[in-house]
């Protein structure tokens, strides 16, 4: 496949996909690509000794257990940096990664996959343009990038499509024959888009990684986008097993709205710590099959409130879309309905409009939660309202509101208290 048989818009899997892979290794890649993306996007930088290391950053110090800049590496002592993948994605990945040198993203994906190779170092276009030529690669199957327009007229002297990053100025990009420019996402337009189309130029937003964004972004007319979760933005994530967190590893669309929260090996479960005033994550692989009528299955347990039990707890929000939910007061564009079943057993129902959470419903009696045991909480949404029943703590509270259809999204967190999840489950 070269780009120009890709449908419109297409997803680039940025950094391999960074919130689900240990980003820029060939393991990362190879799980991209065995998830079916069609685009793996690479940054490369000049090595010491001339080699080509591929890396996002300017140093070692955020992806491997090493520290100092990437130009200071040559092309032996980059196969010994060992990346940090448990640090920055769970345990479900082992240490030990090594950062790739281009060469070997050539040899095992050119041809096979679509590249969009960014040249990061001021001094890397030509080289990876000779890297390229030397290994066979189709001009087809690539797309360079860079944000100086200087690379970009040497990538289209020689022969190669570009991106011209961070740019919205159509007009000089056709003078240079520049086919493409990538601007970042809240940067484009349905005007950008429609003058750059008239011209014969497309356009690639960076970086996207909700779906709401996408599909505004659609909507103005763009190209294609670059996203750390691709397979979530390209609309493929959905999941209803009930080993969810088994893996320990970040599945498609499980973004964060406060915090991305931890794994927990030991009872395959996934949660958030009392350190975090405010947790939410957004479980974008939760799709219910109905999103207007559907139960939710889930066990839930409170290790630790950093406060009165009545003020702390566990929460499942159902919302009408993935806008991020970061309480209290600070969410415009989220609506659905907030359940928190608090740390003295009993249930509260909120409705969130425009992320301003109002209580509709509160169940009374209920038995403290015991720390460390689970608890079966069980939410019912039907055409007329929402149940919620929460074992045998807290009884059932129902709520006649149907202020929010369809609720397709599922968001898990905790307000002030140290909770994890098991057994995830929509029907």
């Amino acid at each position: 496949m070269d780009f120009a048989d890709l449908s419109r818009p297409f997803v680039i899997a940025h950094r391999g996909g960074a919130l689900q892979v240990p980003e820029h290794t060939m393991e990362g890649y190879r799980v991209a690509v065995g998830q079916g993306l069609p685009v793996i996007e690479q940054d490369v930088s000049t090595l010491a000794d001339g080699g080509l290391g591929v890396m996002h950053d300017g140093t070692v110090d955020r992806m491997t257990t090493s520290s100092g800049n990437v130009a200071d590496h040559t092309s032996v002592s980059w196969k010994q940096l060992d990346i940090d993948a448990s640090a920055t994605l769970g345990g479900g990945w082992p240490d030990g990664l090594r950062p790739p040198l281009f060469d070997e993203v050539l040899t095992e994906f050119g041809n096979r996959v679509l590249l969009c190779a960014e040249a990061k170092s001021s001094d890397a276009m030509g080289p990876m343009i000779d890297a390229l030529d030397r290994r066979g690669v189709s001009p087809a199957s690539v797309l360079l990038q860079s944000f100086a327009l200087a690379d970009c007229r040497l990538a289209r002297s020689r022969g190669w499509d570009v991106i011209w990053l961070g740019s919205t100025d159509v007009d000089r990009a056709t003078v240079e024959g520049i086919r493409w420019i990538g601007p970042m996402a809240d940067r484009v337009t349905a005007t950008v888009c429609a003058r750059a189309h008239a011209v014969g130029v497309e356009v690639a937003c960076h970086t996207v990684n909700r779906r709401h964004q996408r599909d505004a972004l659609v909507a103005d007319g763009v190209d294609a986008l670059f996203s750390d979760d691709p397979v979530y933005v390209a609309g493929d994530a959905g999941l209803r097993t009930s080993d969810l967190f088994a893996r320990q590893v970040w599945l498609p669309g499980m973004l964060p709205d406060t915090g991305r929260g931890r794994f927990h090996p030991e009872d395959s479960s996934w949660g958030c710590d009392a350190s975090d005033a405010v947790g939410s994550t957004l479980m974008g692989f939760l799709a219910p099959p109905d999103p207007a009528a559907f139960t939710l299955d889930l066990d839930l347990r409170v290790d630790e409130t950093r406060a009165e039990p009545a003020g702390c707890g566990g929460s499942v929000l159902l919302s009408t879309d993935d806008h991020p939910y970061r309480p209290p007061g600070t969410s415009p564009g989220a609506h659905g309905y907030l359940v928190l079943l608090r740390g003295d057993g009993n249930v509260q129902v909120h409705r969130v409009t425009d992320g301003v959470a109002t209580v509709l419903a509160s169940s009374t009696g209920g038995t403290t939660l015991p720390k460390g045991t689970y608890v079966p909480l069980r939410i019912t949404v039907t055409g007329s309202g929402l149940s919620v029943r929460a074992g045998t703590v807290g009884g059932t509270v129902t709520v006649a509101d149907v202020s929010h259809r369809p609720v397709p999204v599922v968001h898990l967190g905790s307000v002030r208290a140290g909770v994890r999840f098991r057994n995830v489950e929509v029907a």
